[in-house]
């Protein structure tokens, strides 16, 4: 029974990677380069544009989250050890560059040379800020396997 309980179990996680996980890899590396576009927008046109970062936090979120909460769904952290550190660091470059851009469109609704120059500079602080204190955590806390200790104990 343990052996088609851990079958189930293997299908279920190469089905959720391949089905799911896999194009959230791809979307959490191109997902930052769509919102430096929108931030080039923004800057282009001098007009504010939708806030598209809400949802791709949220998306990734629930999908990321699923596959961490479902333990059938978490073996593939264990057989792709390298999908866990991939998968956090960027979902929070992914929140970075979203309040960031959400920062922008709040400072582009008004028709004010003064606050867009304002709000472009305070957008940049914020991910200086936030790449470092990210850096200053993982150097810290290193981004552990989900398997756990990677040095064979």
């Amino acid at each position: 029974m343990s052996k088609l309980k851990n079958l189930l179990g293997n299908t279920a996680a190469a089905i959720y990677f391949l089905a799911v996980m896999w194009w959230m890899l791809i979307m959490l590396i191109f997902a930052p380069i769509g919102l430096f576009s929108d931030i080039n927008t923004i800057l282009k046109s001098g007009f504010s544009t939708s806030n598209i970062g809400p949802a791709f936090i949220g998306v990734f979120g629930l999908f990321i989250g699923l596959s961490l909460l479902i333990p059938a769904f978490r073996k593939m952290y264990y057989k792709l050890p390298w999908t866990f550190p991939f998968v956090k660091i960027l979902y929070l470059n992914v929140v970075i560059m979203s309040i960031a851009t959400m920062l922008l469109n709040y400072g582009y609704e008004v028709q004010s040379p003064l606050r867009h120059n304002l709000f472009f500079i305070i957008m940049i602080c914020q991910i200086i800020v936030c790449r470092t204190l990210m850096c200053i955590y993982f150097s810290k806390k290193k981004v552990q396997y989900i398997g756990g200790d990677t040095d064979g104990e």
